[in-house]
């Protein structure tokens, strides 16, 4: 007899108060464990052990009900695409936290522009380090020539920066925006390189209802979802674009469909940028900032109102005087005429410090001027963490109030500059550096910029590409302390001073060791009273030597 057909140490101790039950016991559980497994036992079992009895339980009082279905990201993202602008749009333009959020992050990811800094692998290319700068100088030179010119987009609005400011504003209110790449010649620049942004409405599915994200199967075992066609493998090949903005009010024509290759058939570089946050595996469309957020904020935005409304009412002291005849003064001449809002007769309006008269039979049931909901500042504020919490801003800086003491602030801050680190170089892939290389190729192509075997081998084309991209800085709580633990870290090697000025203000280093050689040599020749005065700087540069 193996271990496991003994009888256990429940078995035996049940034989020394019943040897029948015990034999009975012994017996199913050997049947139990000799005979196979059924479904329902297996889900029985299943429902009982794990997230079965916890998250996943159908049994627990706190779980009944919460039937929650699954679908695919398709079904799930993809196919509430306009229904989400739509909502995120509207609560953006009211303001609020809406507004606040994606602003937030637009200032501090984007600032006034994030700056390229060229950086080549001089190594690779055979550079000697003077040679790699100078071709970095000339190529920064060169590329503010086009970036900081609005003719490089193709509504001729605004310049690279502006873009930058532009696009990543729209991914985050709309879910995502597209780039298209185009060559227009133009007097003010050698460059036609330009970039034009198209709005997330105008990639749909072909023959798909005004404004509707739809889906349906493609040519070649792919699909079509919301505009974006995948082949049979899930790859992206083409965008699907509208002839005009499908919700464009009092248009003439109808709306068609334009197919756009992804990338090149030749050249393999892209022909449209997308630029979206992902949530999910085989998402292909964007999702909105606040779209998490919308239930909650347009909860708020109603409880705001009418609190808002509640304490004008009570603001206004307004008396009553009920007669026993038809008398109606006060009625019409209570609120001037440019101060009403409806001319119905039938709604009363209210003016600060009037005295009503009510007609006869006419009654008010409740004034409570005295209005005070002590709950309001609390309520208010715990959703402005719940809401923020769900964004990744600190509640101190989605609202700008800053209370806490250094510590706090600080580490609300660092919270928050991961955040946009991460934002920032997402952005920067998908955005900056693509539109950086197409451009540099430009340059390349026309002789501007010297960059040998740039076409003709893809490590080599990298190794020319690299570019370090540098935006605005995070807050500075207290400078001098930040910047003793900078003088720290860089003397214990943990850093650098160009990633130091980097991070401060976006500065280049290089740039500021020129600018200060430069202002010292002024101070060196300025003189007064007929004597040259060296300032403390040079005087100690000079006893080193």
């Amino acid at each position: 007899m193996d271990r496991k057909t003994e009888p256990n140490w429940r078995e035996r101790a049940l034989f020394l108060f019943s040897p029948k039950r015990a034999q009975e016991a012994y017996a199913q559980r050997l049947k139990r464990e000799r005979e196979p497994e059924s479904g329902t036992d297996r889900r029985a079992r299943m429902a009982a052990s794990g997230y079965g009895a916890h998250a996943a339980s159908t049994t627990l009082n706190s779980m009944l009900g919460y039937n929650a279905g699954g679908g695919s990201a398709e079904d799930d993202i993809d196919l509430h695409g306009a229904v989400l602008r739509a909502r995120a749009r509207d609560l953006f333009d009211a303001g609020g936290l809406a507004r606040s959020g994606p602003m937030t992050l637009k200032t501090n990811v984007v600032g006034w522009g994030i700056q390229p800094k060229p950086k080549i692998d001089g190594e690779a290319l055979g550079l000697s380090e003077k040679a790699q700068d100078e071709w970095e100088r000339n190529t920064l030179r060169e590329f503010r020539i086009w970036a900081e010119n609005p003719m490089c987009d193709a509504e001729r609005q605004h310049n690279f920066y502006g873009l930058q400011q532009l696009a990543f504003l729209s991914e985050l209110v709309s879910g995502d925006v597209f780039v298209l790449f185009g060559m227009k010649k133009n007097a003010r620049t050698p460059y036609t390189t330009t970039i034009r942004l198209i709005e997330a409405d105008r990639v749909s599915t072909p023959d798909s209802s005004s404004g509707e994200s739809e889906s349906r199967e493609a040519d070649g075992g792919g699909r079509i979802v919301d505009g974006v066609e995948i082949d049979a493998e899930g790859a992206v090949i083409r965008y699907h674009f509208t002839s005009r903005h499908p919700l464009l009010e009092n248009a003439t024509d109808s709306v068609e469909w334009t197919p756009i290759d992804a990338f090149g058939g030749d050249t393999g570089y892209p022909n449209v940028l997308h630029i979206m946050t992902a949530e999910r595996p085989e998402q292909r469309r964007g999702v909105p900032f606040v779209a998490a957020q919308i239930e909650q904020i347009k909860q708020l935005d109603r409880y705001l109102s009418s609190e808002l409304a509640a304490n004008v009412v009570s603001a206004m002291l307004t008396a009553f005087v009920v007669t026993d005849d038809d008398d109606t003064t006060g009625l019409e001449d209570a609120v001037n005429e440019e101060d009403k809002i409806t001319d119905d007769d039938m709604q009363l309006e209210l003016a600060p410090g009037a005295i009503y008269s009510l007609p006869k039979g006419k009654k008010i049931q409740e004034i409570n001027p005295l209005r005070n909901n002590s709950a309001f500042a609390n309520f208010v504020e715990t959703m402005e963490t719940v809401i923020g919490a769900s964004m990744g801003i600190p509640k101190e800086v989605l609202v700008k109030k800053y209370e806490s003491n250094y510590t706090a602030a600080r580490g609300a801050l660092l919270d928050f500059w991961r955040e946009v680190r991460v934002r920032r170089t997402a952005f920067v892939e998908s955005f900056c550096q693509p539109i950086y290389e197409q451009w540099l190729s430009e340059a390349i192509a026309t002789g501007r910029i010297d960059a040998p075997g740039f076409f003709d081998d893809p490590a080599v084309r990298q190794a020319w590409c690299g570019c370090m991209w540098m935006g605005a800085s995070m807050g500075h709580v207290d400078p001098l302390k930040e910047a003793n633990a900078a003088t720290v870290r860089i003397a214990n090697n943990m850093t650098t001073q160009e990633q130091e000025a980097s991070e401060y203000n976006g500065n280049d280093w290089l740039s500021n060791v020129r600018q200060r050689r430069k202002e010292l040599s002024a101070l060196k020749e300025t003189k007064t009273d007929g004597k040259t005065k060296k300032p403390k700087e040079t005087q100690k540069e000079e006893r080193s030597k």
